[in-house]
């Protein structure tokens, strides 16, 4: 599910995740049944304030070093920056992984000092709200541990002398140590709690056990990249490219793509309008939203994003990550060449990790003889 859009800012697309939307929604539910709660509402946009505060460092830091921002998304607990990472360099992700928790920290010091000045009343309760989420905001993402900003920063320092999967198989156990004395230290905390109902301390254990599946999650994805990254490194879309799809004229009727269609084998229909590639998918008995149905390929057809034949599978996947779909179409030298298919990819690259693993394993074995 792809998150909500709410705008740009310096050209990066931004975006809420749906936990982020549940927050404001919960709020907003809040608000409407009991209107005396509406400062719940503002610090749920205050952390909306701070946290986009925090991923803008990144982003920032990010582009004036150049690399190209896709998009930000915001979580509660922090964001991402999906970002170009094809061959960054440990200290450049170093410089852009711990500026965000050090912003955080800096405008957390900042409310601090601002609230010893001021006087008693509500809009001092705000600041002292900002200087604390601002600091645990920042100290959080410092852990060590993925997919946390402070996991790449110690991934980073380990590549000083060790391989970048090495660097990443070390943060990943870290990031499964704190998962686990995160869920230990919240039980323990929960049970010695006192004037707290039952129902009150099961809340926070389930919480706390939300954002270690958080960790968790993110951290077996980190390692399953790396994995991907290295296993995968001499490959390329050239490699994977297929030709199993046919280009039709741009008006061409329905009918016309039927018979394309069943006689070509292929339900991958490619239509060139200029320098565009586009993919008929919109085919429907009745248009959306009651307007007539599609009269022919053009109509029907929706923008399909490109890569270049010479760009990595990894980067291949990261393209369809961002743009939230399964099919990318290829250039060489800006023309159409071919495409290459998610599931495809997932495939090739499945298998020449298999490959690789049991290469490994053959040669850790004649080396133990």
């Amino acid at each position: 599910m792809d998150s909500p859009y709410i705008g740009r800012i310096f050209g990066i697309r931004v975006q809420l995740h749906w936990t982020f939307v549940m927050l404001l929604l919960f709020g907003l539910v809040l608000l409407a049944t009991s209107p005396e709660l509406i400062y719940l509402f503002v610090v749920v946009v205050l952390l909306f304030v701070c946290v986009f505060i925090h991923e803008l460092a990144h982003s920032i830091t990010a582009k004036r070093n150049g690399i190209n921002i896709k998009k930000i998304v915001l979580l509660p607990l922090g964001g991402a920056s999906v970002m170009d990472t094809d061959d960054i360099a440990p200290e450049l992700e170093y410089r852009i992984s711990v500026v965000g928790p050090l912003m955080s920290i800096f405008l957390g010091l900042v409310f601090g000092v601002i609230v010893v000045y001021m006087p008693a009343g509500i809009l001092k309760q705000l600041v002292q709200f900002l200087f604390l989420i601002n600091i645990l905001l920042g100290a959080f993402n410092l852990i060590p541990g993925f997919p946390l900003d402070g996991g790449r920063v110690f991934r980073s320092y380990l590549q000083r002398k060790r391989s970048y999967l090495r660097a990443t198989q070390i943060t990943v156990k870290a990031s499964n140590v704190v998962v686990v004395l995160l869920i230990v230290g919240t039980i323990v905390y929960a049970a010695a709690l006192t004037g707290y109902s039952l129902f009150e301390k099961e809340f926070i254990v389930f919480w706390d056990v939300l954002i270690a599946m958080y960790l968790y999650g993110g951290a077996k994805a980190e390692m399953q990249n790396a994995y991907m990254k290295e296993y995968t490194s001499d490959l390329h879309v050239k490699d994977v490219m297929s030709s199993n799809y046919v280009v039709v004229d741009r008006n061409a009727t329905m009918e016309q793509l039927y018979r394309i269609m069943m006689r070509e084998r292929t339900h991958i229909i490619i239509v060139k309008n200029g320098n565009n590639v586009r993919l008929v998918t919109k085919l429907s008995p009745q248009g959306p939203f009651g307007k007539p149905p599609s009269t022919n390929a053009l109509e029907a057809s929706v923008p399909l994003p490109y890569i270049d034949w010479g760009a990595k599978l990894s980067k291949a996947l990261e393209v369809m990550a961002v743009e939230n779909v399964g099919l990318l179409a290829v250039k060489k030298r800006g023309k159409f060449v071919g495409i290459v298919l998610g599931q495809h990819l997932e495939y090739v690259i499945a298998l020449r990790m298999a490959k690789k693993g049991e290469e490994r394993k053959r040669g850790a074995a004649k080396r133990t003889k």
